[in-house]
């Protein structure tokens, strides 16, 4: 009988053991560096790396969020034509398989002496927020244009049935039926890959190792650069600290992505 089935007890280990594995870390990391945490949030190394790797994820998120919509609505409706659509999953979710240190070398040769695209040769792209943003929008498109497919697949498509019955266009209904009804979603979707692009290293540590961009920026850290820095110079008790303010800062934005999507935050790949 269904309910003398008890064996759905025998997948409570693994959900311990994989919680434990990825928590466990992080929790040791707060237990170690909870001393260091109001200098940490009080230093202006630390305040400056903030602003200038918040900044260029949430203009990078909102470029995402502009650019991917329609994507992820094309590929979620089948509006691109077979095998193309494949490739362009395939292209679209590259970002995710290979390091992210080739990334940060692509654009850096991008924009170099080098380059075979002379017009772009000019584009401020090292060390600069735009560097930042670049980098930030590369790494998290993938993430966030699956989280938009997931979305569009969840939504019934027979209010768009009826939008193009009443002499809608198929952009018409994306943007008056589609959109409005995914509201909630898309302020997840932004904070997904606002939160993807602040843990980005291997990138941004070759293209933007510091921003400048005089007068609001002047030779800033980002985040991440900030806390190898701090532990490869300072050693070990500075890092602790930056490291666990940015974790508090990362699980705010977690915790907001939940209480948004109220605990149905999805996500697939194509």
């Amino acid at each position: 009988m269904v309910g003398l089935d008890n064996s759905r007890y025998a997948f409570t280990p693994f959900i311990i053991l994989i919680s434990l594995m990825l928590l466990l870390p992080m929790a040791v990391l707060l237990y170690e560096g909870h001393g260091y945490l109001m200098s940490a949030f009080t230093s202006t190394l630390f305040i400056e790396g903030v602003t200038v790797t918040l900044l260029g994820a949430m203009i990078a998120a909102a470029l995402t969020l502009i650019l991917g919509l329609p994507t992820a609505y094309a590929i979620s409706r089948g509006l691109i034509p077979r095998p193309i659509d494949s490739i362009v999953g395939g292209l679209l979710t590259s970002p995710l398989t290979i390091p992210h240190t080739i990334v940060g070398l692509s654009l850096l040769i991008l924009v170099s002496p080098i380059s075979p695209i002379p017009i772009i040769r000019r584009l401020p792209l090292v060390d600069t927020i735009w560097g930042l943003v670049a980098a930030y929008f590369i790494v998290s498109a993938p993430i966030t244009i699956g989280a938009l497919r997931q979305v569009f697949d969840g939504l019934d498509p027979v209010y768009e049935y009826v939008g193009l019955t009443l002499g809608l266009t198929r952009w018409g209904v994306f943007t008056k039926v589609v959109i409005p009804m995914a509201r909630r979603e898309l302020i997840s979707s932004f904070l997904l890959s606002l939160s993807r692009a602040l843990s980005e290293f291997g990138s941004i540590v070759i293209l933007a190792y510091y921003v400048i961009n005089p007068p609001l920026f002047n030779y800033v850290y980002p985040l991440p650069i900030l806390i190898w820095y701090s532990y490869e110079v300072y050693g070990l008790p500075l890092a602790l600290g930056y490291a666990s303010a940015s974790l508090i800062i990362s699980i705010i934005i977690i915790v907001l992505i939940e209480l948004i999507s109220g605990g149905t935050t999805r996500f697939r790949l194509w």
